[in-house]
């Protein structure tokens, strides 16, 4: 592995209500291997379970350690302010309900030390239940990665966001160039992976990093309505912000749109003719522009049964 005192890492971790999962997350974060400085940052999200106490607990005596708390503001807005408060080059995000393999941070830090135009480097993960996820971390080998791929990840993001936060490590100069996670969305990742993904490639490392649980009850990124939500909201946002060609713009609309109309007719009692059909007729009837206004009305499908959280 390569060492640099250039590539110090910033552990980032925005907990809410995650108290059956510290445990775990916090003994990956203790485990994890590399010859480089690190600091770790927990965001306390205003938890009513008690996460905070058995963060004191757990991570007592821990250097270059900071526990903030806030009232409940959502990811984005914790993520920022760890991101914020991130003294080193380099911020390893991390979801409080995940568990990193040992050798996580360090794989990710080589691929960025390697590729040094890269903004992002990111993994694979798994999902098991959480009681093999600590013994997976308890006995694993050293992890080898398949060389790693560098490529422009924007028309990929576009369609579908593929890993997650605790896949991924992050340099803390870019994060806050381009604004880090936008606050106007509730979720965090997608909207802070796109504006990554207009400032630089990304590396793609040939490995599995982290664990993640099955299933986590009020999980935000549950591919429920709150996430499918968000996804079209962050790319209403960025593509208003960032132009892209007319043919990935209106593909990328007329996705968002069909994303609201499945969604309408599976899950929620809206019958044959809806607000969402009539969208999606607009999105491919329009042409040759279509109106990227179709993504932000699209957001109220995933709210007709029971609200989505909003910013």
């Amino acid at each position: 592995m390569t060492t640099s005192a250039a590539a110090d890492v910033s552990f980032v971790i925005p907990v809410y209500n995650k108290r059956p999962f510290l445990a775990g997350m916090v003994e990956g974060l203790a485990r994890q291997r590399g010859d480089f400085r690190r600091e770790f940052i927990f965001v306390d999200d205003g938890s009513t379970d008690g996460s905070r106490a058995v963060l004191d607990r757990l991570t007592a005596g821990w250097p270059e350690l900071r526990i903030i708390s806030q009232r409940n503001c959502g990811p984005s807005i914790a993520t920022n302010r760890g991101i914020a408060a991130s003294r080193y080059p380099l911020i390893k995000p991390v979801d409080a309900d995940d568990v990193l393999l040992p050798d996580a941070t360090a794989l990710l830090r080589e691929a960025l030390l390697q590729h040094p135009g890269a903004v992002l480097s990111f993994g694979a993960g798994e999902a098991v239940a959480s009681d093999e996820a600590v013994a997976r971390l308890r006995q694993a080998a050293p992890t080898t990665a398949a060389p790693a791929t560098v490529y422009d990840a924007l028309p990929a993001l576009l369609r579908n966001c593929a890993f997650g936060p605790s896949a991924c490590l992050i340099r803390t100069e870019i994060a806050r160039q381009v604004g880090g996670c936008d606050e106007r969305v509730f979720t965090q990742d997608y909207s802070l992976f796109l504006r990554l993904a207009a400032a630089g490639r990304f590396v793609r490392v040939g490995a599995s990093l982290v664990l993640s649980p099955l299933v986590v009850e009020g999980r935000v990124n549950d591919g429920g309505p709150q996430v499918l939500h968000d996804i079209n909201l962050a790319l209403f946002h960025f593509l208003s912000e960032h132009p892209v060609p007319p043919p990935v713009l209106r593909a990328t609309v007329r996705r968002g749109v069909k994303r609201a109309w499945r969604w309408a007719t599976r899950r929620e009692d809206v019958g044959l003719f809806n607000a969402p059909l009539w969208l999606l007729l607009r999105a491919y009837l329009s042409f040759p522009s279509v109106s990227l206004d179709l993504l932000r009305q699209s957001c109220a499908a995933f709210a007709v049964s029971g609200p989505v959280r909003l910013l």
